[in-house]
């Protein structure tokens, strides 16, 4: 049977969430004759996970798979190569998607026919009000909890534009071309990223180019518990440590593995951060995403050097 495209989510013990999912993916309006099929890959779940694939498997076009491998690129990888449409269209297992969402991305698909890879906006579904330091510099900050907004327009992407993983799709032959590294994105917990921006970057430096559909929003749930300082830093962190590749040519001076001048960049900002956390204005902003994204680069140099 013929495929039009692929939608795809990969899961990790979020049963009630991608419950939620699921229900609003049943209600898209589907354009008459298209055909689409949605794989979700179950990346070692151990809670209810199997029992809500079951509930909406005679209302979706489902296919349950399964990934052993541990980690978000595995089992993107895993759908990639399952994947019977010429298009996978992404999103997560914690998004609510507007009925127009999968027609939006066809569209743009067929009037695009030499674009690469395709992204919409990714707006905050808060679980309850965020603090006031999160709603006044969201726009700096929404990085930490992947949103994004570059606007509601059908338009070429120019860098340094990247689109997040929860509303992002790839012409399936570029996909396969360009499969996700098992180095980048998240493990159990561990929140790394990068994997999605790893694979535009790679199809971009081959000649790719990247179309946003500002017309194709998603809501993205963010609880409670990640509207915290802490969460903000440790995503920062690993962005530092797995989105900036070490300089290969660096001279400069080491101590305990790291050049003298990241050292410095790093005590810098903290001293900053530290100094202006009772404002949290956007100068803490800035102050907060150097050094911790110095500290994950300084991880990164000493794990290279062996330290």
């Amino acid at each position: 049977m013929r495929i039009d495209i692929t939608v795809a989510i990969c899961t990790w013990n979020r049963a009630a969430l991608l419950d939620q999912t699921l229900a609003c993916l049943a209600k898209l309006d589907v354009p008459a004759g298209l055909r689409w099929e949605l794989i979700v890959v179950d990346n070692n779940s151990t809670d209810d996970t199997a029992l809500v694939l079951a509930k909406h498997s005679d209302r979706l076009p489902l296919v349950s798979l399964k990934e052993a491998k541990q980690g978000h690129s595995h089992a993107r990888n895993r759908a990639v190569a399952a994947a019977r449409g010429p298009l996978v269209l992404w999103t997560d297992d914690d998004v609510l998607v507007p009925a127009h969402w999968l027609a939006e991305y066809v569209t743009a698909a067929a009037r695009l026919p030499t674009a690469s890879w395709f992204g919409g906006p990714v707006r905050p579904w808060f679980e309850s009000p965020p603090p006031s330091w999160i709603a006044d510099n969201l726009s700096e900050l929404g990085i930490c909890w992947a949103l994004l907004d570059y606007g509601p327009d059908v338009r070429e992407m120019k860098p340094p534009e990247y689109v997040y993983g929860a509303n992002i799709a790839f012409r399936t032959e570029v996909m396969k071309r360009f499969p996700f590294d098992p180095a980048y994105g998240r493990v159990g917990t561990q929140l790394s990223s990068g994997d999605e921006t790893r694979v535009q970057d790679a199809v971009a430096a081959a000649g790719g180019h990247g179309v946003w559909i500002g017309t194709a929003p998603v809501d993205h749930f963010l609880p409670a518990r990640r509207m915290t300082v802490s969460h903000a830093r440790n995503i920062l962190y690993w962005m530092g440590h797995r989105g900036y590749a070490p300089f290969a040519d660096d001279a400069a001076p080491r101590i305990l593995g790291a050049p003298r001048w990241l050292w410095k960049r790093y005590l810098t900002a903290a001293v900053h951060r530290r100094r202006l956390s009772l404002k949290k204005n956007p100068a803490w902003v800035a102050a907060l995403k150097d050094e911790a994204k110095s500290a994950g680069l300084l991880r990164r140099f000493r794990e290279e050097a062996g330290k």
